[in-house]
C-alpha cells in the first residue's frame, strides 16, 4: 500500500529500470529542464512514520548521486536549471501528532556540479518553508511558509533563486498552480 516505485523506460521501450522507492506525500519526481537527469526524493513508508530516510537523489542516466546530508530529510524540491535545485530540508525526526515536535524545514540552494549547498531561508520560530517552486516567467522561487507540513493556511513567499529579497506575497493560501506557456 505504501510502496511506490519510481521506474524509467528508454524512449524505444527496450530498457526498463527501477530507480527507487518513493512516498506520495513528499516531492514528485521531476526531470531537469533540458537534460536526461531526473531528481526525486527517495524513501519508503508513510510520512507519519517519521521525518527520516527521505533523500534527494539525482540520476543522470544511468548514474545516480545522493544530495541529502546525513541526519537530514528533503521534503520537496524544484529544478532551477540543469545544474541547480532548490529543496525544502529539515532535520530527521520521529513523527509526532504534536505540531511543536515536528521538524520545520528551510530552503536550500544546491549547485549540482560542485555539490555546493547553501541554506537560503531562515523562517521565524514555529514556521517552516515548504513546497519550493521555480517560476521561470518571473525568475523567482516561491514557497509556502507555515506551521507544519499539514498546515493549510500558509503564506506564499517569493525570492530570488539565491534566497535574497525574500518577501511575503500572498496570505492564507491553500494551494497554488503556475501555468507557463510553451517554448
Amino acid at each position: 500500500m505504501d510502496s511506490n516505485m519510481l521506474c524509467v523506460i528508454s524512449s524505444k521501450g527496450k530498457d526498463f529500470k527501477v530507480l527507487d522507492e518513493l512516498i506520495r506525500q513528499v516531492g514528485k519526481p521531476k526531470w531537469a529542464p533540458s537534460s536526461d537527469t531526473i531528481a526525486y526524493i527517495a524513501g519508503g513508508g508513510r510520512i507519519v512514520l517519521g521525518f527520516k530516510n527521505k533523500d534527494l537523489k539525482i540520476e543522470v542516466m544511468p548514474a545516480s548521486t545522493k544530495y541529502t546530508p546525513e541526519k537530514y530529510v528533503d521534503l520537496d524540491f524544484d529544478w532551477i536549471s540543469d545544474n541547480a535545485i532548490v529543496s525544502s530540508r529539515s532535520n530527521e525526526a520521529e513523527w509526532s501528532n504534536d505540531f511543536k515536535k515536528r521538524p520545520l524545514p528551510s530552503l536550500y540552494f544546491i549547485n549540482i556540479k560542485p555539490n555546493k549547498q547553501q541554506k537560503i531561508t531562515t523562517p521565524p520560530k514555529e514556521y517552516g518553508d515548504y513546497n519550493p517552486l521555480f517560476v521561470k516567467s518571473i525568475d523567482k522561487i516561491v514557497w509556502f511558509r507555515g506551521t507544519s507540513i499539514t498546515d493549510n493556511k500558509r503564506n506564499l513567499w517569493n525570492a530570488n533563486t539565491n534566497g535574497t529579497q525574500a518577501k511575503l506575497w500572498i496570505k492564507n493560501v491553500d494551494t497554488i498552480e503556475f501555468y507557463q506557456g510553451g517554448q
